[in-house]
């Protein structure tokens, strides 16, 4: 049996050999599935070594989703959802090398080539390109700073009192807030909520564990917060995001 370490940390503003800001794609997602890197920004590669020692080597990825536009990801694509995936929930499985194999259909996201028609139509295409673009252009800004010196890019780097430079929290117990109840999880999981507001996601009876969070606006732009979970026997990793 697997035992987890419940030191929540918050601020994390330190790499070390465990934490690698802005991972390449290639580092991040399967090859069988090239088009995600049209989807998500690289934040953080995490080796769950920095949480339990014996993760060591299995390494997870807090990425930033370039959807939604408006409302949540996954909103306006229902026929394409699956046990998987929802509205502002969806799922990866990590794979022998520590990519992510994406475990709902491409057409789950908005941008994808099969709901072109569907965007032009409606008239949302340019907006959500608009959109993209702008995410794209403000997350290479920030890569290009961070590849040209850390110290620099500390300097510059936004930060309050609830921010973290890389991540906002690593570990701990899973967190309540608006993402837990925005939307029905997907049908492979179970989530429970007790009187006291302690919260339990499973797959399979096997619990999720709480990795990190951080902002999508700290990379691009995006959510007050995406949640990035972890489920070991399955090596399932399950993101949802919270919107204030």
């Amino acid at each position: 049996k697997i035992k987890t370490m419940n030191n929540y940390r918050e601020h994390i503003n330190e790499l070390n050999k465990n934490l690698k800001a802005f991972p390449e794609p290639e580092e991040v997602f399967s090859p069988k599935q090239p088009w995600l890197k049209d989807h998500f920004l690289p934040c953080v590669s995490i080796d769950l070594a920095e949480l339990n020692p014996e993760w060591k080597g299995t390494k997870l990825h807090m990425i930033n989703p370039i959807e939604p536009y408006e409302g949540y990801i996954g909103d306006e694509t229902m026929q394409y959802h699956n046990e998987y995936t929802s509205p502002n929930w969806l799922a990866f499985r990590l794979d022998e090398n520590n990519h992510y194999e994406f475990l709902g259909n491409e057409g789950y996201f908005l941008r994808s080539p099969i709901n072109r028609k569907f965007l032009e139509d409606n008239g949302f295409l340019k907006y959500l390109e608009e959109h993209a673009k702008e995410s794209f252009e403000i997350y290479a800004r920030k890569k290009k700073k961070f590849q040209e010196g850390e110290e620099d890019y500390k300097e510059g780097a936004f930060e309050n009192s609830y921010f973290g430079l890389y991540l906002d929290s690593l570990g701990g117990e899973i967190e309540g807030g608006n993402w837990v109840e925005s939307s029905e999880i997907p049908s492979a999981f179970t989530l429970d909520i007790d009187n006291d507001w302690n919260i339990a996601i499973t797959h399979n009876g096997n619990p999720f564990y709480q990795i990190a969070s951080v902002a999508g606006y700290s990379y691009s732009t995006g959510a007050d917060a995406v949640i990035m979970l972890y489920e070991p026997v399955s090596r399932i990793v399950l993101f949802s995001y919270d919107f204030s």
